[in-house]
């Protein structure tokens, strides 16, 4: 079938047949400012509507690494897991706009890596560059579903900093949105201050402005957040100092870039089994648990009655100090040797026994 179609009908589809959880819409001229290696008209040029949903993501999910139990849940429901979901819905939706005689792209939910550089042969020289990467969170501001924190997570009034975004580009002209910044992040910078690798700043910004709207975040630092985010932090990768109990790599001190941080990640997940097992089975692990950025937001959110996804059990995320190890090693007296030389003892073994020992933990 084929004919009229509307931001309604769209959204009608989508929350109630696909099950997402809001669904906004920009029209293309919001990204008139975008570069070319950014901007949606680089990957459809014919688009004249972006339209961009979210999947919650579950909170129990965030306790595990926050209460120092489970690790898993938090990469399979928060990241690798619900990426899958959104590509099954992005393409479910991209078939009704189809069907309605219009155009749909979906974009891959991985496709944020502007930090890799351009890859392959250079295109036509009217063209961009290749490996045009638009901004999920800057997409979502402009869809009006909520607005960038300070910390650069996506914030929304029904889950906080709870939720994955898809994107669809459609030649189909769809009435958009309204753009609303400024009603949630009250900048206290819980997430400066409870980000293990201290990659967001407490005072350097980036911003954009759009039809009025001026759009505000922590200008992050990539490196520094990447390495946290593949469990190279001491403070809560329990698997890592298992595997390297003597390893002391301070995060706020590096001065690497992205790609660096990301190429370290992926040779080291090879070495501890708990990681290399997660990477194996849905790309990239989450390893930080988002401790400052997403849950120390969450907590800050839900106390201030920000947040409209409510629980009865608890109806404020835990309090609590978060779980976390000692940031250096609690041992130094090996001297280099995998086993003792008098007695044969696996020193590798008593180191991580002591460091990983509950009375160490605060």
């Amino acid at each position: 079938m084929s004919g009229e179609l509307t931001s309604a009908m769209i959204k009608k589809f989508a929350t109630e047949t696909l099950r997402v959880d809001k669904v906004g819409v920009a029209n293309i001229e919001r990204f008139d400012g975008a570069p070319a290696d950014m901007s949606p008209r680089s990957i459809m040029p014919n688009a004249k509507s972006v339209v961009v949903f979210v999947k919650r993501i579950l909170r129990g999910s965030q306790r595990g690494i926050d209460e120092g139990t489970h690790w898993p849940s938090y990469t399979v429901f928060c990241y690798s897991g619900l990426n899958a979901m959104l590509g099954k819905a992005k393409y479910k939706l991209a078939r009704f706009i189809e069907d309605h005689g219009y155009e749909a792209a979906g974009l891959s939910s991985g496709a944020t890596s502007r930090e890799m550089g351009p890859r392959g042969p250079e295109t036509a020289p009217d063209k961009p560059r290749r490996e045009v990467s638009m901004q999920h969170r800057i997409a979502a501001t402009l869809a009006g579903l909520g607005e960038i924190g300070w910390s650069k997570v996506f914030l929304t009034e029904e889950f906080g900093p709870r939720q994955r975004i898809g994107i669809i580009l459609t030649d189909a002209e769809l009435e958009p949105d309204p753009i609303r910044v400024g009603h949630l992040c009250d900048r206290c910078k819980r997430c400066v201050a409870e980000c293990p690798g201290m990659a967001i700043p407490k005072d350097k910004a980036v911003s954009i402005e759009v039809e009025g709207h001026r759009i505000e975040w922590g200008d992050i630092d990539l490196g520094k957040c990447k390495l946290t985010h593949f469990g190279l932090t001491r403070r809560n990768a329990p698997h890592t100092v298992r595997a390297f109990p003597g390893l002391y790599l301070p995060i706020p001190e590096q001065e690497v870039t992205w790609l660096e941080s990301w190429e370290l990640g992926w040779a080291f997940f090879n070495a501890v089994p708990t990681f290399k097992a997660l990477a194996d089975r849905g790309g990239p692990p989450a390893l930080c648990g988002a401790r400052g950025c997403i849950i120390g937001c969450m907590k800050h959110m839900e106390a201030r009655g920000k947040v409209k996804n409510k629980f009865v059990a608890q109806p404020v995320f835990s309090e609590k100090k978060p779980w976390a190890l000692p940031d250096k090693p609690a041992h130094t007296d090996h001297n280099g040797f995998v086993y003792d030389p008098e007695t044969g003892e696996d020193l590798r073994k008593r180191s991580a026994e002591v460091s990983l020992d509950a009375s160490t933990w605060y």
